[in-house]
């Protein structure tokens, strides 16, 4: 016999992030959890809101062009560098605006920077036969150098290291595919002067890191009081004396830019997923998102990029093409996954343009995250309503809800959305007997209702939509205010 439904709730909305239907089935995810999101996150806790946009720094560093290095030097100074398909070059920034600071080296290599005492030096500007490595002063000298003190970059011609860190007073450079053994061999410097200089012997001031692994150094980084030496497949802890090449066995990373390091430990990608590293073996945390996280296409992992800001770990992937049941693939453009540190939950953005390397800049009492695209573009993450003037369409659907009991057949008569600053969101449902989404309405003001509707279902999810200009919606949640249960329907 048919009775009325008890007023049901989709209230906490993200308080669990993402966790996709493929890794866990509906009825064990929590209600505070969805199941797809685009373009909002979960800081404010119980509602979920639409992200901020990007806003340019400065004008177009180089019109539609590919960012294939970024780095925030000595005394405040940004360097970005972009490809033009011939070239690359390095531009600065004073606070003001971009101009060429170096030009002329292979086009379309990626350009890494590492900072040691008052210099920074470029490594892979190749941009001759001997050298790779240049350096400068942000102080007084404002030109690049391939030789001289106290770097002496000359030590090294003829090696091609792509990768560098500075850890216990000397610099150390792997990626160098030059000589026989080399994709394993990691340079140091002898152990900084108290004039500040360096020096190299790159045929004596070695170690070779397990080549019978038989794969080449991808990335180096100091975390904690260790060198991390990255292969694809592993990762070897170096501490001057050694390497220690048991404990970390199979997990590494393919992309030097994929790392970084957050409040709680240093994240990076690998083939299976994303991890975590905090002193013993690598976590997965990517296991809710897995199916999205498979999508990463295979020629993109070498491109992966990360950055961070005070709660949040951001990768950029690319394009992705995601099973979404039951209609098929649907393509996210210019994906940026999102982890929060402190809640350990998912999202998921997606831009207007793709965002091809993120820092940390600071320069005096400025402090900020930037961005560049592959539309030649430096950007301030987390700034604005729109992408560089386009408007952010967002996307979230709950999970499967059955409401008392699923071989019950329900009917939904009345509902509600509470939604902060609402901007025209739709409203859409989906149920098991018809798989088609359907609107049900418009969302145009803190609480809107919905009435008159007759909506049969065993289970029903919800998703919300819409084009973000302005300031940011606050979704809140769903009310069930009226409905019956019409029972076990033949």
């Amino acid at each position: 016999m048919a009775q009325p439904m008890q007023p049901q709730s989709i209230r906490n909305v993200g308080v669990r992030g993402i966790i996709r239907p493929s890794q866990v089935d509906d009825t064990l995810i929590p209600d505070v959890a969805v199941t797809e999101s685009i373009n909002f996150h979960f800081d404010r806790i119980g509602a979920a809101t639409v992200r901020p946009g990007i806003a340019a720094v400065g004008s177009t560093v180089l019109t539609a062009r590919p960012a294939v290095g970024f780095h925030n030097a000595q005394a405040g100074t940004a360097l970005a560098v972009f490809s033009n398909g011939s070239s690359s070059t390095i531009y600065s920034y004073n606070g003001t605006a971009w101009s060429v600071s170096l030009d002329g080296g292979t086009a379309s290599v990626r350009i890494r920077f590492v900072d040691f005492g008052s210099y920074t030096i470029a490594l892979n500007f190749i941009y001759n036969t001997y050298s790779s490595m240049r350096f400068w002063n942000a102080g007084s000298s404002r030109h690049w150098l391939n030789t001289g003190t106290p770097i002496n970059p000359q030590n090294m011609w003829g090696r091609t290291p792509q990768v560098g860190e500075v850890y216990k007073s000397r610099v150390y450079l792997a990626g160098d595919t030059s000589v026989e053994g080399s994709p394993s061999r990691l340079y140091f410097s002898s152990v900084i002067s108290s004039t500040g200089v360096i020096t190299w012997s790159p045929t004596a001031d070695f170690v070779d890191i397990n080549p019978g692994d038989g794969e080449s150094i991808t990335a180096i980084k100091r975390f904690s009081l260790e060198l991390l030496v990255f292969k694809p497949n592993y990762i070897y802890r170096f501490r001057t004396s050694g390497v220690d090449p048991d404990p970390l066995i199979k997990i590494g990373t393919r992309s030097q830019e994929s790392i970084v390091e957050g409040k709680r430990g240093l994240y990076f990608h690998h083939d299976t997923g994303f991890y975590k590293y905090s002193g013993g073996y690598p976590v997965e945390i990517s296991r809710p998102i897995a199916d999205i996280v498979d999508a990463i296409p295979y020629s993109q992992y070498d491109n992966i990029v990360a950055w961070n800001d005070n709660d949040h770990i951001y990768w950029s992937v690319g394009n992705l093409t995601i099973t979404s049941e039951p209609t098929g693939n649907i393509t996210w453009r210019n994906v940026v996954l999102v982890y929060t540190e402190s809640s350990e939950v998912w999202t998921v953005y997606s831009y207007a343009n793709e965002i091809q390397a993120g820092m940390t800049y600071t320069r005096g009492t400025v402090f900020s995250r930037l961005v560049a695209t592959d539309n030649g573009v430096v950007a301030t993450h987390g700034s604005g309503t729109t992408d560089l003037g386009e408007p952010i369409e967002y996307r979230l659907r709950t999970k499967w809800h059955e409401w008392e009991n699923v071989i019950t057949q329900k009917v939904l008569h009345e509902m509600l959305a509470v939604c902060e600053k609402a901007q025209a969101s739709e409203v859409m449902y989906q149920t098991d007997e018809n798989y088609e989404w359907i609107t049900i309405g418009t969302i145009t003001k803190m609480v809107s209702f919905f009435e008159e509707l007759n909506i049969s279902f065993h289970r029903i999810r919800f998703l919300i939509t819409g084009i973000s200009r302005f300031e940011a919606s606050i979704f809140r949640g769903l009310e069930i205010t009226k409905g019956i249960n019409e029972g076990i329907v033949e």
